[in-house]
Protein backbone atom coordinates (compact mmCIF):
# COMPACT_ATOMS: atom_id res chain seq x y z
CA UNK A 1 0.00 0.00 0.00
CA UNK A 2 1.48 3.34 -1.08
CA UNK A 3 1.66 6.30 1.28
CA UNK A 4 0.91 9.91 0.35
CA UNK A 5 4.59 10.81 0.56
CA UNK A 6 5.48 7.97 -1.78
CA UNK A 7 2.69 8.87 -4.23
CA UNK A 8 3.63 12.54 -4.06
CA UNK A 9 7.26 11.69 -4.80
CA UNK A 10 6.28 9.54 -7.76
CA UNK A 11 4.03 12.28 -9.11
CA UNK A 12 6.84 14.84 -8.83
CA UNK A 13 9.29 12.52 -10.62
CA UNK A 14 6.74 11.89 -13.36
CA UNK A 15 6.12 15.63 -13.84
CA UNK A 16 9.84 16.40 -13.97
CA UNK A 17 10.62 13.61 -16.43
CA UNK A 18 7.62 14.16 -18.67
CA UNK A 19 8.49 17.73 -19.66
CA UNK A 20 12.27 17.55 -19.68
CA UNK A 21 12.78 19.55 -22.87
CA UNK A 22 10.55 22.34 -21.62
CA UNK A 23 12.26 22.36 -18.22
CA UNK A 24 15.73 22.41 -19.82
CA UNK A 25 14.68 25.27 -22.11
CA UNK A 26 13.41 27.25 -19.12
CA UNK A 27 16.62 26.64 -17.17
CA UNK A 28 18.77 27.69 -20.15
CA UNK A 29 16.62 30.79 -20.70
CA UNK A 30 17.08 31.76 -17.04
CA UNK A 31 20.85 31.16 -17.15
CA UNK A 32 21.20 33.21 -20.34
CA UNK A 33 18.99 36.04 -19.10
CA UNK A 34 21.19 36.36 -16.00
CA UNK A 35 24.59 35.83 -17.61
CA UNK A 36 24.48 36.90 -21.28
CA UNK A 37 26.26 40.12 -20.33
CA UNK A 38 29.23 38.41 -18.70
CA UNK A 39 32.63 38.82 -20.28
CA UNK A 40 32.77 35.19 -21.39
CA UNK A 41 29.30 34.96 -22.98
CA UNK A 42 29.42 38.48 -24.43
CA UNK A 43 32.12 37.25 -26.77
CA UNK A 44 29.73 34.69 -28.22
CA UNK A 45 26.26 36.18 -27.73
CA UNK A 46 26.90 39.95 -27.82
CA UNK A 47 24.41 40.41 -24.96
CA UNK A 48 21.61 38.40 -26.59
CA UNK A 49 19.78 35.55 -24.87
CA UNK A 50 18.56 33.55 -27.87
CA UNK A 51 18.78 29.76 -27.43
CA UNK A 52 19.63 29.11 -31.08
CA UNK A 53 22.41 31.70 -31.03
CA UNK A 54 23.75 30.03 -27.88
CA UNK A 55 23.69 26.59 -29.50
CA UNK A 56 25.36 27.91 -32.65
CA UNK A 57 28.05 30.12 -31.10
CA UNK A 58 29.01 28.86 -27.63
CA UNK A 59 31.42 25.93 -27.89
CA UNK A 60 31.66 22.93 -25.62
CA UNK A 61 34.75 23.55 -23.51
CA UNK A 62 36.99 21.87 -20.97
CA UNK A 63 38.33 23.12 -17.68
CA UNK A 64 41.56 24.06 -19.45
CA UNK A 65 39.61 26.35 -21.78
CA UNK A 66 38.08 28.18 -18.80
CA UNK A 67 41.17 28.12 -16.59
CA UNK A 68 42.39 31.62 -17.57
CA UNK A 69 39.02 33.07 -16.55
CA UNK A 70 38.94 31.04 -13.34
CA UNK A 71 42.48 32.13 -12.47
CA UNK A 72 41.47 35.77 -12.81
CA UNK A 73 38.58 35.23 -10.42
CA UNK A 74 40.79 33.33 -7.96
CA UNK A 75 43.30 36.19 -8.12
CA UNK A 76 40.66 38.65 -6.96
CA UNK A 77 39.02 40.15 -10.04
CA UNK A 78 35.46 40.99 -9.13
CA UNK A 79 33.97 41.76 -12.53
CA UNK A 80 31.35 39.59 -14.17
CA UNK A 81 33.85 37.34 -15.92
CA UNK A 82 31.91 34.05 -15.96
CA UNK A 83 28.82 34.82 -13.88
CA UNK A 84 26.79 37.94 -13.24
CA UNK A 85 26.72 37.18 -9.50
CA UNK A 86 29.87 37.22 -7.37
CA UNK A 87 31.70 33.91 -7.08
CA UNK A 88 32.53 33.41 -3.42
CA UNK A 89 34.44 30.14 -3.59
CA UNK A 90 35.64 27.18 -5.56
CA UNK A 91 35.69 23.49 -4.65
CA UNK A 92 38.60 21.28 -5.55
CA UNK A 93 38.01 17.69 -6.56
CA UNK A 94 40.87 15.27 -6.64
CA UNK A 95 40.63 12.29 -8.98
Amino acid sequence: MATNGYEGGLKMIEELTTNTEQIQDEVLREILSRNAGTEYLRGFLHGQTDKQLFKKNVPIVTYEDLKPYIDRIVNGETSDILLAEPITGFFLRHA
